[in-house]
């Protein structure tokens, strides 16, 4: 009887439901008990605690909904879960502007997402991780589950485990390529992907917290900006998706980072009297970078393969956490010039778009799942430009 290969011990041990469940009940924990924290370093240790579950639940549920969907609802899919930090981002300034207790606005924002503990152990564990590393049976039963839900009776009954062999086996025995951090720097056609793709991540992490964190410098009010960020955020993402349909991944990544930058560089020109014209430069410029991170998000799922997706989606957020954390740093640059933050922050965007430009398509492409597949996207690619355009005769006899 025909077997599926055990999985490297290099590959993720847990999947992704386990840790996107594990996270949520540690933002609950964390969160709420920052609300009763009795001194401020305490407070801080709550809050990074938070902090780190944060980043796991953003990378679990991106994802899981890239391995759950198809090309075609893909973009989809993803825009609609990046539009939940816009609707949040809303939702975070109002509920701020009206609980003033930072006690009580701690126990509103974190209590929640005990629900989303719970509701987390009915979500489906992504099938591809499963295949892939071998868990024959638990993928099966995932993928018959999946097909119930969706009422395709016929499809569920034919799945058998014969059947995910013989369409697997390709996959299966490539699995067993190296799948560690290093073989997105060492691994051919990988290397490139990876540095340009945590480049994006880090624009927009620097960019987006060095000006949202220090909104009060733009003289108007704290509540009010927050909230127009997430209100400008939706048309933005919206647009973003429209454009990731017709343009494609690689010109809607350089697009949305490059003109963010160009909203953010000039700033430099406007006098600082006129705060409404600063104010809706910045706002303008952050909902580009906003447009910038639904793109990265999708585009980085579609670049990697799954047995590196998770290792290459983490790279990326990570970046955009070491963003985050210079961003602010850079308005220490104020006191050479009352420009230069801006200049900086207005810089990095648009050289990571540029730099974008050299990243491959993959729009409407299957998701690779091993690195022999991204290698044979790219040959295919080299194959199909020197041929040139394919032209078919037909001859009747």
């Amino acid at each position: 009887m025909t077997t599926a290969p055990s999985p490297p011990p290099s590959w993720p041990r847990f999947g992704r439901k386990l840790v996107l469940t594990w996270n949520y009940l540690q933002m609950a924990v964390s969160g709420t008990a920052a609300a009763f924290a009795p001194t401020f370093p305490v407070y801080c240790l709550f809050r990074f605690l938070v902090a780190f579950a944060v980043a796991g639940v953003m990378m679990n549920t991106g994802t899981l909904l890239m391995e759950w969907t198809s090309a075609r609802a893909r973009a989809l899919a993803m825009t609609l879960n990046t539009l939940g930090f816009s609707f949040g981002q809303v939702l975070m300034a109002t509920v701020a502007y009206g609980v003033r207790d930072w006690a009580l606005l701690q126990l509103v924002i974190s209590a929640p997402f005990f629900l989303c503990f719970v509701y987390s152990w009915w979500l489906a564990e992504s099938a591809r991780w499963l295949l892939i590393t071998g868990r024959l049976e638990q993928g099966l039963r995932e993928l018959r589950r999946v097909a119930a839900i969706n009422r395709k009776g016929a499809v569920e009954d034919s799945l058998t485990a014969e059947v995910l062999l013989s369409a697997m086996q390709e996959e299966l025995s490539a699995g067993q390529a190296p799948s560690s951090l290093n073989a997105l720097f060492c691994m051919p056609r990988l290397g490139l992907r990876t540095c340009i793709s945590t480049l994006c991540w880090f624009a927009f992490g620097f960019t987006f917290y060095g000006l949202a964190l220090d909104l009060q410098a733009l003289g108007s009010n704290i509540f009010l900006l927050q909230a127009l960020i997430g209100v400008v955020d939706i048309p933005a993402k919206i647009g973003t998706l429209l454009l990731l349909s017709h343009l494609g991944r690689r010109p809607t990544q350089a697009v949305s980072l490059v003109l963010s930058g160009l909203c953010i560089l000039a700033n430099t020109l406007v006098p600082y009297e006129m705060g409404a014209l600063r104010s809706a430069l910045a706002v303008l410029g952050l909902a580009g970078v906003g447009a910038a991170f639904t793109c990265i998000s999708i585009y980085t799922g579609e670049l990697f393969p799954t047995v590196l997706r998770m290792t290459a989606v983490g790279l990326g957020q990570m970046a955009a956490r070491g963003g985050a954390i210079l961003g602010p740093l850079v308005r220490l640059l104020g006191v050479h010039g009352h420009s230069l933050p801006l200049l900086v922050y207005g810089a990095v965007p648009v050289l990571s778009g540029l730099m974008a430009l050299l990243l491959p398509e993959t729009q409407s492409l299957p998701l690779p799942d091993t690195i022999q597949d991204v290698q044979n996207q790219a040959i295919k690619k080299a194959t199909q430009s020197t041929l040139g355009p394919i032209v078919l005769k037909s001859t009747h006899l």
